[in-house]
Protein backbone atom coordinates (compact mmCIF):
# COMPACT_ATOMS: atom_id res chain seq x y z
CA UNK A 1 0.00 0.00 0.00
CA UNK A 2 0.99 3.58 -0.66
CA UNK A 3 2.46 5.60 1.94
CA UNK A 4 -0.59 8.20 3.24
CA UNK A 5 0.23 11.44 0.38
CA UNK A 6 -1.04 13.76 2.64
CA UNK A 7 1.43 14.27 5.54
CA UNK A 8 2.91 17.17 6.40
CA UNK A 9 6.01 16.12 8.65
CA UNK A 10 9.10 18.13 8.12
CA UNK A 11 7.08 20.76 6.18
CA UNK A 12 6.89 24.37 6.63
CA UNK A 13 10.20 26.73 6.13
CA UNK A 14 10.75 30.16 7.48
CA UNK A 15 7.88 31.23 4.98
CA UNK A 16 5.81 34.09 5.78
CA UNK A 17 8.03 35.80 8.48
CA UNK A 18 7.95 38.92 6.97
CA UNK A 19 5.23 40.28 4.33
CA UNK A 20 7.89 40.67 1.84
CA UNK A 21 8.58 36.96 1.56
CA UNK A 22 5.15 36.67 0.93
CA UNK A 23 4.67 39.16 -1.48
CA UNK A 24 7.43 37.04 -3.36
CA UNK A 25 5.99 33.96 -3.02
CA UNK A 26 2.43 35.45 -4.63
CA UNK A 27 4.30 37.12 -7.23
CA UNK A 28 6.11 34.11 -8.61
CA UNK A 29 3.04 31.69 -8.38
CA UNK A 30 1.38 34.03 -10.30
CA UNK A 31 -1.00 35.45 -7.16
CA UNK A 32 -1.94 38.61 -8.57
CA UNK A 33 -4.40 39.97 -5.58
CA UNK A 34 -4.52 42.95 -8.16
CA UNK A 35 -6.67 40.88 -10.96
CA UNK A 36 -9.67 42.72 -11.81
CA UNK A 37 -12.90 41.50 -10.23
CA UNK A 38 -16.21 41.62 -12.27
CA UNK A 39 -18.60 44.12 -12.57
CA UNK A 40 -21.66 43.25 -10.62
CA UNK A 41 -19.81 42.02 -7.47
CA UNK A 42 -20.00 44.14 -4.58
CA UNK A 43 -16.97 45.82 -3.67
CA UNK A 44 -13.73 43.89 -2.39
CA UNK A 45 -13.64 42.40 1.18
CA UNK A 46 -17.05 43.62 1.90
CA UNK A 47 -20.00 41.12 2.36
CA UNK A 48 -23.60 41.15 4.03
CA UNK A 49 -24.03 37.47 5.23
CA UNK A 50 -23.90 37.65 8.98
CA UNK A 51 -20.85 35.73 10.56
CA UNK A 52 -21.54 32.47 12.67
CA UNK A 53 -20.92 32.76 16.01
CA UNK A 54 -18.04 31.33 17.49
CA UNK A 55 -19.70 29.47 20.60
CA UNK A 56 -20.29 25.75 19.53
CA UNK A 57 -23.37 24.15 20.01
CA UNK A 58 -24.12 20.84 21.54
CA UNK A 59 -23.84 18.59 18.57
CA UNK A 60 -23.52 14.45 18.08
CA UNK A 61 -20.05 13.13 17.64
CA UNK A 62 -18.49 10.23 16.15
CA UNK A 63 -15.60 7.80 17.66
CA UNK A 64 -13.34 8.33 14.26
CA UNK A 65 -13.03 10.84 11.34
CA UNK A 66 -15.91 12.83 9.51
CA UNK A 67 -14.64 12.98 6.03
CA UNK A 68 -17.53 14.50 4.19
CA UNK A 69 -20.37 16.34 5.30
CA UNK A 70 -22.93 17.93 2.89
CA UNK A 71 -26.71 19.14 3.24
CA UNK A 72 -29.92 18.29 1.73
CA UNK A 73 -33.53 19.16 2.63
CA UNK A 74 -32.82 20.09 6.03
CA UNK A 75 -30.55 17.09 7.14
CA UNK A 76 -26.93 16.98 7.41
CA UNK A 77 -25.23 13.49 6.09
CA UNK A 78 -21.72 12.97 7.18
CA UNK A 79 -19.44 10.60 6.09
CA UNK A 80 -15.98 8.94 7.17
CA UNK A 81 -13.91 6.16 9.25
CA UNK A 82 -16.10 5.29 11.88
CA UNK A 83 -18.04 2.89 13.63
CA UNK A 84 -20.71 4.72 16.51
CA UNK A 85 -21.84 8.31 17.17
CA UNK A 86 -22.89 9.34 20.47
CA UNK A 87 -24.92 12.54 21.77
CA UNK A 88 -23.68 15.56 23.10
CA UNK A 89 -21.42 15.62 25.96
CA UNK A 90 -20.59 11.99 25.97
CA UNK A 91 -17.75 10.27 26.71
CA UNK A 92 -15.84 8.60 24.45
CA UNK A 93 -17.06 4.82 25.30
CA UNK A 94 -20.49 5.85 26.19
CA UNK A 95 -23.98 6.17 25.21
CA UNK A 96 -22.78 4.76 21.86
CA UNK A 97 -24.91 3.72 19.08
CA UNK A 98 -23.96 2.07 15.74
CA UNK A 99 -23.22 3.82 12.50
CA UNK A 100 -21.07 2.64 9.87
CA UNK A 101 -19.03 5.12 8.04
CA UNK A 102 -22.45 7.02 7.07
CA UNK A 103 -25.33 9.26 9.40
CA UNK A 104 -27.75 11.44 9.27
CA UNK A 105 -28.99 14.63 11.33
CA UNK A 106 -31.73 16.61 11.64
CA UNK A 107 -30.59 20.45 10.80
CA UNK A 108 -32.65 22.05 12.72
CA UNK A 109 -32.84 19.80 15.91
CA UNK A 110 -29.29 18.07 15.82
CA UNK A 111 -31.17 14.97 16.42
CA UNK A 112 -29.37 11.93 14.63
CA UNK A 113 -32.09 9.85 12.41
CA UNK A 114 -32.46 6.34 11.24
CA UNK A 115 -29.78 6.29 8.30
CA UNK A 116 -27.67 3.33 8.53
CA UNK A 117 -26.12 1.22 6.28
CA UNK A 118 -23.22 -0.98 6.48
CA UNK A 119 -20.02 -0.43 4.21
CA UNK A 120 -17.30 -2.92 3.81
CA UNK A 121 -14.06 -3.68 2.01
CA UNK A 122 -11.62 -6.81 2.10
CA UNK A 123 -9.25 -7.41 4.47
CA UNK A 124 -5.46 -7.05 3.87
CA UNK A 125 -2.33 -8.37 5.49
CA UNK A 126 0.61 -5.80 6.22
CA UNK A 127 2.93 -6.06 3.14
CA UNK A 128 6.66 -4.69 2.65
CA UNK A 129 5.42 -1.23 3.27
CA UNK A 130 2.86 0.43 6.29
CA UNK A 131 -0.71 0.44 5.29
CA UNK A 132 -2.34 3.72 4.41
CA UNK A 133 -3.13 4.71 7.67
CA UNK A 134 -6.34 6.86 6.38
CA UNK A 135 -7.84 3.06 6.65
CA UNK A 136 -9.27 0.88 9.35
CA UNK A 137 -5.87 -0.85 10.77
CA UNK A 138 -5.15 -3.38 13.06
CA UNK A 139 -1.64 -2.91 14.57
CA UNK A 140 -1.72 -5.89 16.40
CA UNK A 141 -3.32 -8.14 13.84
CA UNK A 142 -1.13 -6.01 10.76
CA UNK A 143 -4.54 -6.24 9.14
CA UNK A 144 -6.24 -3.50 7.43
CA UNK A 145 -9.39 -2.49 5.62
CA UNK A 146 -10.31 0.18 3.44
CA UNK A 147 -13.85 1.33 3.70
CA UNK A 148 -13.91 4.57 4.56
CA UNK A 149 -16.24 7.55 2.99
CA UNK A 150 -14.89 10.45 1.76
CA UNK A 151 -17.43 12.37 -0.40
CA UNK A 152 -21.11 13.02 -0.14
CA UNK A 153 -23.15 15.04 -2.74
CA UNK A 154 -26.02 15.26 -3.25
CA UNK A 155 -28.26 15.26 -7.10
CA UNK A 156 -28.71 18.99 -8.35
CA UNK A 157 -32.66 18.24 -7.82
CA UNK A 158 -32.04 17.06 -3.81
CA UNK A 159 -33.12 13.63 -4.60
CA UNK A 160 -30.95 11.75 -4.03
CA UNK A 161 -27.16 11.48 -2.10
CA UNK A 162 -24.43 10.08 -3.53
CA UNK A 163 -21.62 8.58 -1.23
CA UNK A 164 -17.99 7.49 -2.41
CA UNK A 165 -14.43 6.35 -0.93
CA UNK A 166 -12.81 3.07 -0.55
CA UNK A 167 -16.13 0.43 0.13
CA UNK A 168 -16.42 -2.44 -2.21
CA UNK A 169 -20.13 -3.60 -0.99
CA UNK A 170 -23.37 -2.11 0.87
CA UNK A 171 -25.44 -3.99 3.01
CA UNK A 172 -23.55 -7.13 1.43
CA UNK A 173 -24.54 -5.64 -2.00
CA UNK A 174 -21.26 -5.04 -4.48
CA UNK A 175 -21.34 -1.42 -5.01
CA UNK A 176 -17.79 -0.37 -6.62
CA UNK A 177 -16.59 2.74 -4.58
CA UNK A 178 -19.52 4.49 -5.17
CA UNK A 179 -23.42 4.13 -4.14
CA UNK A 180 -26.48 6.77 -4.07
CA UNK A 181 -29.55 6.39 -1.65
CA UNK A 182 -32.84 8.50 -2.27
CA UNK A 183 -33.50 11.29 0.49
CA UNK A 184 -37.13 11.20 0.42
CA UNK A 185 -38.47 10.97 3.88
CA UNK A 186 -35.10 10.56 5.69
CA UNK A 187 -36.09 12.26 8.63
CA UNK A 188 -38.17 9.24 9.39
CA UNK A 189 -37.06 6.36 7.69
CA UNK A 190 -33.54 4.44 6.85
CA UNK A 191 -33.76 5.24 3.22
CA UNK A 192 -32.58 1.75 1.27
CA UNK A 193 -29.89 1.72 -1.17
CA UNK A 194 -30.55 2.78 -4.32
CA UNK A 195 -30.96 -0.70 -6.47
CA UNK A 196 -30.50 1.13 -10.07
CA UNK A 197 -26.88 2.87 -9.47
CA UNK A 198 -24.71 0.32 -9.48
CA UNK A 199 -21.29 1.22 -10.41
CA UNK A 200 -18.70 -1.50 -11.48
CA UNK A 201 -15.30 -2.02 -11.83
CA UNK A 202 -13.40 1.22 -10.06
CA UNK A 203 -10.79 -0.35 -9.16
CA UNK A 204 -9.06 2.19 -6.51
CA UNK A 205 -10.11 4.35 -4.17
CA UNK A 206 -12.46 7.67 -5.27
CA UNK A 207 -11.59 11.00 -3.54
CA UNK A 208 -13.43 13.36 -5.21
CA UNK A 209 -17.11 13.55 -6.75
CA UNK A 210 -19.18 15.98 -8.47
CA UNK A 211 -22.91 15.47 -9.40
CA UNK A 212 -24.88 16.57 -12.66
CA UNK A 213 -28.44 16.44 -13.70
CA UNK A 214 -27.46 13.36 -15.67
CA UNK A 215 -23.89 12.35 -14.39
CA UNK A 216 -21.82 11.71 -11.27
CA UNK A 217 -18.46 12.59 -11.96
CA UNK A 218 -15.54 11.32 -9.78
CA UNK A 219 -12.16 11.48 -8.92
CA UNK A 220 -9.35 9.62 -7.43
CA UNK A 221 -6.96 6.95 -7.48
CA UNK A 222 -8.24 4.30 -10.03
CA UNK A 223 -7.19 3.72 -13.17
CA UNK A 224 -9.92 1.56 -14.33
CA UNK A 225 -13.84 1.76 -14.41
CA UNK A 226 -16.79 -0.27 -15.75
CA UNK A 227 -14.11 -2.45 -17.67
CA UNK A 228 -12.23 0.82 -19.41
CA UNK A 229 -9.44 2.78 -18.54
CA UNK A 230 -10.03 5.87 -16.94
CA UNK A 231 -7.23 7.52 -15.27
CA UNK A 232 -8.49 9.22 -11.89
CA UNK A 233 -11.47 10.96 -13.51
CA UNK A 234 -14.97 9.09 -15.11
CA UNK A 235 -18.15 10.15 -15.43
CA UNK A 236 -21.14 7.72 -14.45
CA UNK A 237 -24.65 7.69 -15.63
CA UNK A 238 -26.85 9.33 -12.68
CA UNK A 239 -29.62 6.36 -13.27
CA UNK A 240 -27.78 3.46 -13.79
CA UNK A 241 -24.28 3.95 -12.55
CA UNK A 242 -22.58 2.87 -16.11
CA UNK A 243 -19.76 4.37 -17.24
CA UNK A 244 -20.56 7.47 -19.81
CA UNK A 245 -18.56 8.37 -22.97
CA UNK A 246 -16.23 11.27 -20.83
CA UNK A 247 -12.96 10.63 -21.24
CA UNK A 248 -10.20 12.87 -19.43
CA UNK A 249 -7.23 11.58 -17.64
CA UNK A 250 -4.77 12.61 -14.85
CA UNK A 251 -1.42 11.38 -14.14
CA UNK A 252 -1.69 11.65 -10.34
CA UNK A 253 -4.56 11.61 -7.38
CA UNK A 254 -7.64 14.03 -8.32
CA UNK A 255 -9.04 14.88 -5.15
CA UNK A 256 -11.42 17.48 -5.74
CA UNK A 257 -13.85 18.17 -8.11
CA UNK A 258 -16.54 20.64 -9.17
CA UNK A 259 -19.37 21.61 -11.79
CA UNK A 260 -19.42 25.06 -12.48
CA UNK A 261 -23.09 26.53 -11.73
CA UNK A 262 -23.94 26.23 -14.96
CA UNK A 263 -22.87 22.63 -15.54
CA UNK A 264 -20.18 23.56 -18.75
CA UNK A 265 -17.41 22.67 -16.58
CA UNK A 266 -16.06 20.74 -14.96
CA UNK A 267 -13.11 21.57 -12.57
CA UNK A 268 -10.45 19.04 -11.56
CA UNK A 269 -7.34 19.78 -8.44
CA UNK A 270 -5.30 17.57 -7.09
CA UNK A 271 -2.19 16.43 -7.15
CA UNK A 272 -1.06 15.58 -10.93
CA UNK A 273 1.31 17.34 -13.52
CA UNK A 274 -0.79 16.53 -16.46
CA UNK A 275 -3.87 16.97 -17.08
CA UNK A 276 -5.44 15.16 -20.72
CA UNK A 277 -1.92 14.79 -21.31
CA UNK A 278 -0.75 18.22 -21.16
CA UNK A 279 1.50 19.97 -18.35
CA UNK A 280 -0.92 21.47 -16.10
CA UNK A 281 0.01 20.98 -12.28
CA UNK A 282 -2.96 20.56 -9.57
CA UNK A 283 -5.96 22.52 -10.87
CA UNK A 284 -7.84 22.84 -14.57
CA UNK A 285 -11.15 22.54 -16.13
CA UNK A 286 -12.37 20.23 -18.74
CA UNK A 287 -16.00 19.44 -20.76
CA UNK A 288 -18.64 17.54 -18.60
CA UNK A 289 -19.36 16.21 -21.90
CA UNK A 290 -16.31 14.83 -23.06
CA UNK A 291 -14.11 15.39 -20.79
CA UNK A 292 -11.51 17.47 -23.30
CA UNK A 293 -9.84 20.56 -22.00
CA UNK A 294 -11.33 23.57 -21.84
CA UNK A 295 -9.73 27.21 -21.16
CA UNK A 296 -7.56 27.84 -18.27
CA UNK A 297 -5.50 30.94 -17.49
CA UNK A 298 -3.92 30.81 -14.32
CA UNK A 299 -1.23 28.11 -13.89
CA UNK A 300 0.18 29.24 -11.14
CA UNK A 301 -0.15 26.39 -8.20
CA UNK A 302 3.22 25.83 -7.03
CA UNK A 303 4.94 22.15 -7.87
CA UNK A 304 4.74 21.65 -4.05
CA UNK A 305 1.09 22.64 -3.68
CA UNK A 306 -1.80 20.88 -4.35
CA UNK A 307 -5.65 21.52 -4.20
CA UNK A 308 -7.72 19.55 -1.30
CA UNK A 309 -11.12 21.07 -1.72
CA UNK A 310 -13.79 23.12 -4.03
CA UNK A 311 -17.01 24.47 -3.77
CA UNK A 312 -19.03 26.82 -6.48
CA UNK A 313 -21.31 29.12 -7.11
CA UNK A 314 -22.64 31.63 -9.49
CA UNK A 315 -19.32 33.88 -9.40
CA UNK A 316 -16.58 31.44 -8.79
CA UNK A 317 -15.31 27.93 -7.99
CA UNK A 318 -13.54 28.64 -4.50
CA UNK A 319 -11.12 25.98 -3.70
CA UNK A 320 -8.63 24.84 -0.75
CA UNK A 321 -4.74 23.98 -1.18
CA UNK A 322 -1.70 22.35 0.68
CA UNK A 323 1.08 23.45 0.15
CA UNK A 324 4.51 21.74 1.52
CA UNK A 325 6.77 24.76 2.51
CA UNK A 326 4.36 27.54 -0.02
CA UNK A 327 0.69 28.42 -0.90
CA UNK A 328 -1.53 26.50 0.86
CA UNK A 329 -4.54 28.83 1.94
CA UNK A 330 -7.68 30.09 -0.95
CA UNK A 331 -8.33 31.11 -3.81
CA UNK A 332 -11.42 32.31 -6.31
CA UNK A 333 -11.09 30.82 -9.92
CA UNK A 334 -13.83 32.15 -12.74
CA UNK A 335 -14.24 28.22 -13.67
CA UNK A 336 -15.19 29.39 -17.45
CA UNK A 337 -11.52 31.20 -18.24
CA UNK A 338 -9.59 29.76 -15.80
CA UNK A 339 -8.73 33.49 -14.77
CA UNK A 340 -7.72 34.19 -11.03
CA UNK A 341 -10.39 35.96 -9.27
CA UNK A 342 -8.40 36.64 -6.07
CA UNK A 343 -6.38 34.65 -3.44
CA UNK A 344 -4.89 34.24 0.00
CA UNK A 345 -1.48 34.36 1.32
CA UNK A 346 -2.31 32.38 4.47
CA UNK A 347 0.39 29.56 5.44
CA UNK A 348 -0.97 26.39 6.76
CA UNK A 349 -2.88 23.43 4.63
CA UNK A 350 -6.23 23.70 4.17
CA UNK A 351 -8.43 21.11 3.33
CA UNK A 352 -12.19 21.59 3.87
CA UNK A 353 -14.33 24.73 2.58
CA UNK A 354 -18.22 25.80 2.29
CA UNK A 355 -19.99 28.69 1.22
CA UNK A 356 -23.03 30.45 3.37
CA UNK A 357 -24.15 33.49 1.91
CA UNK A 358 -21.78 35.62 0.41
CA UNK A 359 -18.74 34.77 3.03
CA UNK A 360 -16.03 31.04 2.62
CA UNK A 361 -15.73 29.37 5.48
CA UNK A 362 -12.56 26.92 5.46
CA UNK A 363 -10.93 24.35 7.74
CA UNK A 364 -7.18 24.34 7.98
CA UNK A 365 -4.21 24.79 10.41
CA UNK A 366 -3.60 28.76 9.61
CA UNK A 367 -0.49 29.89 11.38
CA UNK A 368 0.25 33.02 9.25
CA UNK A 369 -2.13 35.17 7.61
CA UNK A 370 -0.32 38.37 8.14
CA UNK A 371 -0.32 39.50 4.13
CA UNK A 372 -4.10 39.20 3.66
CA UNK A 373 -6.49 41.16 4.93
CA UNK A 374 -8.02 40.80 8.72
CA UNK A 375 -5.53 38.67 9.47
CA UNK A 376 -2.87 37.64 11.92
CA UNK A 377 0.94 37.32 12.51
CA UNK A 378 3.08 34.32 12.69
CA UNK A 379 1.74 31.95 15.07
CA UNK A 380 3.43 29.02 15.57
CA UNK A 381 7.37 28.91 13.55
CA UNK A 382 9.29 29.35 16.00
CA UNK A 383 7.12 30.46 18.68
CA UNK A 384 7.17 29.11 22.03
CA UNK A 385 3.85 27.99 22.54
CA UNK A 386 2.56 27.91 19.01
CA UNK A 387 -0.76 28.06 17.85
CA UNK A 388 -3.51 27.19 14.63
CA UNK A 389 -6.84 28.71 13.76
CA UNK A 390 -7.96 25.70 12.21
CA UNK A 391 -11.27 27.72 11.47
CA UNK A 392 -11.78 30.69 9.17
CA UNK A 393 -14.15 33.14 7.73
CA UNK A 394 -13.70 35.40 4.56
CA UNK A 395 -15.46 37.46 1.82
CA UNK A 396 -16.23 35.67 -1.41
CA UNK A 397 -16.61 38.84 -3.69
CA UNK A 398 -14.51 41.67 -5.92
CA UNK A 399 -10.25 41.26 -6.66
CA UNK A 400 -9.41 40.48 -2.87
CA UNK A 401 -10.76 38.73 0.08
CA UNK A 402 -11.24 40.10 3.57
CA UNK A 403 -10.54 37.39 6.70
CA UNK A 404 -13.55 38.06 9.14
CA UNK A 405 -13.00 38.12 12.62
CA UNK A 406 -14.20 34.76 13.91
CA UNK A 407 -11.78 32.66 15.40
CA UNK A 408 -13.24 29.35 17.21
CA UNK A 409 -10.64 26.11 16.88
CA UNK A 410 -10.35 22.78 17.37
CA UNK A 411 -7.35 20.56 18.39
CA UNK A 412 -5.48 18.56 15.58
CA UNK A 413 -6.91 15.21 16.06
CA UNK A 414 -6.65 12.67 18.97
CA UNK A 415 -3.60 13.10 21.04
CA UNK A 416 -2.72 9.49 22.14
CA UNK A 417 -2.20 8.64 18.46
CA UNK A 418 1.14 8.38 17.04
CA UNK A 419 1.18 10.42 14.46
CA UNK A 420 2.83 7.58 12.11
CA UNK A 421 -0.37 5.61 12.43
CA UNK A 422 -2.79 8.56 11.71
CA UNK A 423 -3.80 11.10 8.47
CA UNK A 424 -1.81 14.11 9.37
CA UNK A 425 -3.73 15.83 12.18
CA UNK A 426 -4.92 19.18 10.63
CA UNK A 427 -8.16 18.50 12.77
CA UNK A 428 -11.41 20.18 10.06
CA UNK A 429 -11.60 18.10 7.07
CA UNK A 430 -15.27 18.59 5.36
CA UNK A 431 -18.15 21.29 6.22
CA UNK A 432 -21.27 22.31 5.15
CA UNK A 433 -24.03 25.06 5.70
CA UNK A 434 -27.72 24.41 6.16
CA UNK A 435 -28.60 27.85 6.19
CA UNK A 436 -28.69 28.42 9.88
CA UNK A 437 -25.76 26.56 11.20
CA UNK A 438 -22.42 25.76 9.53
CA UNK A 439 -21.37 21.97 10.46
CA UNK A 440 -17.82 21.28 10.39
CA UNK A 441 -16.49 17.17 10.43
CA UNK A 442 -12.87 16.00 10.90
CA UNK A 443 -10.49 14.10 13.03
CA UNK A 444 -10.67 17.10 16.17
CA UNK A 445 -11.49 15.83 19.52
CA UNK A 446 -11.67 18.95 21.62
CA UNK A 447 -13.72 22.19 20.09
CA UNK A 448 -13.00 25.69 21.64
CA UNK A 449 -10.65 23.09 24.10
CA UNK A 450 -13.49 21.70 25.24
CA UNK A 451 -14.08 17.42 24.28
CA UNK A 452 -15.62 17.35 21.32
CA UNK A 453 -14.98 14.33 19.00
CA UNK A 454 -15.56 14.64 14.75
CA UNK A 455 -18.01 16.69 14.14
CA UNK A 456 -19.40 20.32 15.49
CA UNK A 457 -22.06 22.59 14.61
CA UNK A 458 -21.97 27.33 14.56
CA UNK A 459 -25.13 28.79 13.89
CA UNK A 460 -26.39 32.56 13.76
CA UNK A 461 -28.73 32.42 16.87
CA UNK A 462 -26.35 31.51 19.77
CA UNK A 463 -25.02 33.90 22.12
CA UNK A 464 -21.61 35.18 20.95
CA UNK A 465 -17.91 33.31 22.51
CA UNK A 466 -17.77 35.08 25.99
CA UNK A 467 -13.76 35.89 26.57
CA UNK A 468 -11.59 34.49 28.20
CA UNK A 469 -11.08 34.34 31.90
CA UNK A 470 -8.43 37.01 32.84
CA UNK A 471 -5.42 35.79 34.73
CA UNK A 472 -5.35 37.01 38.62
CA UNK A 473 -4.38 40.59 38.48
CA UNK A 474 -1.07 42.17 39.77
CA UNK A 475 -2.05 45.30 42.47
CA UNK A 476 1.16 47.56 43.72
CA UNK A 477 0.52 50.32 46.47
CA UNK A 478 2.18 52.71 45.50
CA UNK A 479 2.20 54.72 49.19
CA UNK A 480 -0.01 57.79 48.37
CA UNK A 481 -3.55 56.35 49.12
CA UNK A 482 -3.57 54.21 46.02
CA UNK A 483 -3.43 51.13 44.16
CA UNK A 484 -2.57 50.30 40.34
CA UNK A 485 -4.03 46.94 39.33
CA UNK A 486 -2.70 45.43 36.18
CA UNK A 487 -3.84 42.65 34.15
CA UNK A 488 -2.88 41.04 30.84
CA UNK A 489 -5.37 40.88 28.09
CA UNK A 490 -7.86 38.29 27.19
CA UNK A 491 -9.16 36.53 24.13
CA UNK A 492 -12.44 37.04 22.59
CA UNK A 493 -13.32 34.26 19.45
CA UNK A 494 -15.59 36.70 17.85
CA UNK A 495 -15.34 39.90 18.79
CA UNK A 496 -11.60 41.81 18.16
CA UNK A 497 -12.52 44.45 21.65
CA UNK A 498 -14.16 43.83 24.66
CA UNK A 499 -14.90 46.13 27.76
CA UNK A 500 -12.11 45.49 31.05
CA UNK A 501 -14.09 45.88 34.06
CA UNK A 502 -12.20 46.20 37.00
CA UNK A 503 -14.26 45.64 40.64
CA UNK A 504 -13.30 46.75 44.06
CA UNK A 505 -14.99 43.81 45.80
CA UNK A 506 -18.51 44.38 44.73
CA UNK A 507 -17.72 48.29 43.30
CA UNK A 508 -16.87 48.43 39.64
CA UNK A 509 -14.74 51.17 39.83
CA UNK A 510 -13.35 50.98 36.00
CA UNK A 511 -14.47 50.14 32.56
CA UNK A 512 -12.54 50.80 29.57
CA UNK A 513 -12.46 48.67 25.55
CA UNK A 514 -9.12 47.36 24.95
CA UNK A 515 -8.23 44.36 21.94
CA UNK A 516 -8.85 40.71 22.70
CA UNK A 517 -7.62 39.25 19.57
CA UNK A 518 -5.65 35.87 20.31
CA UNK A 519 -2.52 37.42 19.16
CA UNK A 520 -2.23 40.29 21.52
CA UNK A 521 -2.49 38.65 24.86
CA UNK A 522 0.34 39.41 25.83
CA UNK A 523 -0.04 43.29 25.88
CA UNK A 524 -1.12 44.29 29.78
CA UNK A 525 -3.47 47.18 31.04
CA UNK A 526 -3.01 48.85 34.00
CA UNK A 527 -5.47 51.11 36.29
CA UNK A 528 -4.98 53.51 39.40
CA UNK A 529 -7.36 53.03 42.43
CA UNK A 530 -7.49 56.64 44.24
CA UNK A 531 -8.42 58.24 47.09
CA UNK A 532 -8.57 55.01 49.04
CA UNK A 533 -8.01 54.54 52.75
CA UNK A 534 -5.06 53.71 53.98
CA UNK A 535 -4.81 50.59 55.98
CA UNK A 536 -7.56 48.89 54.52
CA UNK A 537 -7.73 45.98 52.76
CA UNK A 538 -8.90 46.18 49.22
CA UNK A 539 -9.17 43.07 47.20
CA UNK A 540 -9.79 43.66 42.82
CA UNK A 541 -11.22 41.16 40.13
CA UNK A 542 -10.76 41.47 36.63
CA UNK A 543 -13.11 40.72 33.69
CA UNK A 544 -14.41 41.06 30.07
CA UNK A 545 -17.45 41.76 28.80
CA UNK A 546 -17.79 41.96 24.87
CA UNK A 547 -20.00 44.03 22.04
CA UNK A 548 -23.02 42.09 22.74
CA UNK A 549 -23.18 42.03 26.33
CA UNK A 550 -21.98 38.24 26.91
CA UNK A 551 -19.61 38.19 30.31
CA UNK A 552 -16.90 36.13 30.49
CA UNK A 553 -16.00 34.79 34.07
CA UNK A 554 -13.58 36.51 36.70
CA UNK A 555 -10.65 36.54 37.15
CA UNK A 556 -9.04 35.72 40.47
CA UNK A 557 -8.84 38.06 43.30
CA UNK A 558 -5.94 39.91 43.91
CA UNK A 559 -5.54 42.14 47.68
CA UNK A 560 -3.73 44.60 49.36
CA UNK A 561 -3.68 46.37 52.24
CA UNK A 562 -3.88 50.29 51.17
CA UNK A 563 -0.45 52.89 52.09
CA UNK A 564 -0.68 56.08 53.81
CA UNK A 565 0.61 59.10 51.73
CA UNK A 566 3.87 60.19 52.68
CA UNK A 567 3.44 63.98 50.88
CA UNK A 568 0.85 66.16 51.01
CA UNK A 569 -2.80 66.10 49.13
CA UNK A 570 -1.92 67.14 45.76
CA UNK A 571 -4.24 68.71 43.28
CA UNK A 572 -5.39 65.23 40.83
CA UNK A 573 -7.08 68.04 38.00
CA UNK A 574 -6.18 67.39 34.96
CA UNK A 575 -6.48 70.10 32.42
CA UNK A 576 -6.86 67.82 29.73
CA UNK A 577 -9.39 65.64 31.03
CA UNK A 578 -11.41 68.03 33.53
CA UNK A 579 -10.10 66.11 36.57
CA UNK A 580 -10.36 63.27 38.48
CA UNK A 581 -14.10 62.37 39.70
CA UNK A 582 -13.77 59.80 42.30
CA UNK A 583 -17.93 59.53 42.32
CA UNK A 584 -17.25 58.75 38.18
CA UNK A 585 -16.41 55.42 37.87
CA UNK A 586 -16.41 55.34 33.99
CA UNK A 587 -13.70 57.98 34.38
CA UNK A 588 -10.71 57.13 31.57
CA UNK A 589 -8.22 59.58 32.74
CA UNK A 590 -6.04 57.22 34.60
CA UNK A 591 -5.76 53.90 32.86
CA UNK A 592 -2.73 53.30 31.01
CA UNK A 593 -2.65 50.42 28.56
CA UNK A 594 1.05 49.40 28.90
CA UNK A 595 2.15 48.84 25.88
Amino acid sequence: MRQDPHSTQSRRPRLGRAATALTLLGAAIGLSPAAPAPATVSAAGTASTRVFTADAQPTWQTNGTVWAVTHVAGVIYIGGSFSTVRPPGAAPGTREVARDNLAAFDARTGNLLPLSHRFASPQHTFGESKPDVSCDVDWDAQTYTCDTIYRIKASPDGSAIYVAGDFTTVDGQARSKIAAFPTANATRVNPSLDPGFVPTGVNSRVRALAVGSSAVYAGGLFTQAGGQARERVAAFDRRTGGVTAFNANADGEVIAISLSADETRLVVGGNYNTLNGVAQHALGAVSPTTGQSTAWAWRGVPRTSYITDMTADSNAVYLTANGEGTWDGRAAVDPQTGKLLWFDSCLGASWAVALHGDLLYTGSHAHNCNDTDGGFPEQATDQAEPRYYRLLAQTTRGNSTTIQYWFPSTNGGDPNIPATRSPSKLGPRAMASDGRSLWVGGQFTTVNNVPQQGLTRFTLTARSKAPSTPAAPTVQNSGQNQVTVTWRGVEDLDDPTVTYQVYRGSTLVYRGRASAKPWETSKSYSFTDRGLTAGTTVRYTVRAVDARGTAGAFSPAATATVGRSVEPAEDWSDPWSGGWNQQDPWSETDWNWGW
